[in-house]
């Protein structure tokens, strides 16, 4: 994603329906992952408008790295003093090698893979930053949610891979279902340590904000689409896939 195009994406990211509760869901389920897993040093790419150290505390280190201006200075903000916490505003894939003396245990590719041309790129800078113990967690959202699979059978979209009218306005470049998702990493050079869904979404972004609106979902509904997942692992509203360097 080009710089000069941020400014007009964190725009319409911030006036997402839905999102923040959506973003709420996603943290839970790497808060969960984080617990039993090495997270001492970490580093996020791409930490959007609420970088996870806000709501988790259990590290040494925290390297953030965020080329949009908007979110970059809200994280600063956030950390105040802070000085375990370090920021570099730029796109990770060029700032790589000063990083690349740096052991990670736990690496967040937040979730714009399939918003870039160069996700391959991304993955490949990733691994100079690995060792063979390090996490890469990353998330995009899933073609087989429940959502677009009703919408298909409903008659109003001819297949799961049509973009929606958010993906045109976020330029997305790719809807990944799970065999793609990991296809993107293994082909270059990780492996795949585990990999599933969150959240079931039955309607659209808009149409879950305007039913939240008047007050048709509560929170023990909100929470019961997030356990549901357990009978359809495959149709959350989102992927995720944690992977490890190929030996």
């Amino acid at each position: 994603m080009k710089r000069e195009i941020l400014n007009t994406y964190e725009a319409n990211y911030a006036a997402l329906p839905f999102e923040d509760i959506l973003r709420q869901y996603r943290q839970q389920n790497i808060f969960k992952m984080l617990a039993s897993l090495p997270h001492k040093n970490m580093l996020e790419i791409g930490c959007g408008p609420d970088p996870l150290f806000q709501h988790f505390k259990g590290f040494d280190t925290m390297t953030v790295v965020e080329p949009g201006k908007s979110y970059i200075e809200n994280a600063m903000q956030l950390a105040g003093q802070n000085s375990n916490i370090k920021f570099i505003p730029d796109f990770f894939e060029n700032i790589v090698d000063s990083l690349a003396p740096n052991t990670f245990d736990f690496i967040i590719i937040g979730g714009f893979l399939h918003e870039i041309q160069n996700p391959a790129e991304v993955l490949q800078a990733v691994k100079k930053v690995c060792t063979p113990d390090t996490i890469i967690h990353s998330f995009v959202p899933n073609a087989h949610s429940f959502h677009r699979l009703l919408a298909y059978e409903m008659g109003l979209i001819k297949d799961v891979y049509v973009k929606s009218g958010h993906d045109e306005l976020f330029q997305r470049f790719c809807i990944y279902n799970m065999d793609s998702f990991k296809a993107l990493f293994i082909q270059n050079g990780f492996e795949v340590a585990d990999a599933g869904s969150y959240f079931i979404k039955p309607f659209t972004h808009a149409q879950m904000s305007e039913l939240l609106q008047i007050n048709f979902f509560n929170e023990s509904f909100m929470d019961g689409l997030d356990k549901i997942i357990k009978y359809f692992p495959a149709n959350g509203a989102e992927l995720f896939i944690n992977g490890i360097l190929s030996l």
